[in-house]
């Protein structure tokens, strides 16, 4: 087999290119092989995303090398990256290399936001503005979060704004929750029992260190989104503590 082809990732979602650092940059003494797993590190937070080498097995210290890379928490990067978007690659503190993203293979990692959602609908789909229509998704929204389990006081605000045109605003029932588990039955909830036939989200979710457990808690999560078929509806799902 070549060598190369020794490391294949099963779902690849992103190329790009990455220089690692000298030794006399701060970067590492030795060089790295294919299927490396240092942390990714964008948008302020460090994930999880092992690299295939695309052109060499090796690279040493001071050499580029062109990569696939595989998120390992797929929900919390949908929405998120654009050509050209500049991560770094880091071991603890230390950034050992800098990259560049060079294309979007998982085409709901493209980058999106209210603005360039309205911007790419069909001019003739308008936004929800029934009040019946606006009721029903507030009845929905409250139900199958309360069904989840994990919140309560659930509120709504709806701006007039066409980019974000409703806050669904809750409180967790428990705020020692693991904070992936919030996320990741929040995200199921919304693919699985409000959005429309079409639909993007994106996830924000910062996170605190409990004074009494030392675990991880939930500060803020967000879930931006957008559903639409004739006409549409975006907005924001913010859980607090």
């Amino acid at each position: 087999m070549n060598s190369i082809n020794r490391h294949i990732l099963t779902e690849p979602q992103l190329e790009a290119e990455i220089y690692y650092l000298t030794e006399q940059e701060g970067g590492r003494k030795t060089a790295v092989s294919s299927g490396y797993r240092g942390q990714f590190y964008y948008n302020g937070k460090n994930w999880d995303a092992p690299q295939q080498f695309i052109d060499k097995e090796i690279c040493n210290p001071g050499e580029k090398v062109k990569v696939y890379l595989q998120t390992l928490s797929t929900d919390f990067h949908v929405g998120h990256f654009f050509i050209g978007q500049d991560f770094e690659i880091k071991e603890g503190a230390r950034t050992v290399a800098k990259g560049k993203i060079t294309s979007i293979i998982r085409t709901d990692f493209n980058y999106w936001d209210g603005s360039t959602f309205l911007k790419s609908i069909d001019k003739n789909i308008k936004p929800y503005s029934d009040i019946n229509d606006l009721l029903g998704f507030r009845i929905d929204f409250e139900h199958w979060l309360t069904e989840t389990g994990l919140i309560k006081n659930v509120e709504f605000d709806m701006t007039g704004n066409p980019e974000c045109m409703m806050l669904v605003k809750c409180k967790l029932i428990d705020k020692n929750l693991q904070p992936r588990e919030v996320a990741c039955r929040i995200i199921e909830c919304w693919k699985t029992e409000s959005a429309t036939s079409n639909h993007l989200y994106k996830v924000e979710m910062n996170t605190q260190s409990s004074s009494k457990t030392n675990q991880l808690q939930v500060e803020k999560f967000v879930l931006t989104f957008a559903t639409w078929h004739s006409i549409f509806l975006t907005g924001q799902i913010i859980v607090r503590q």
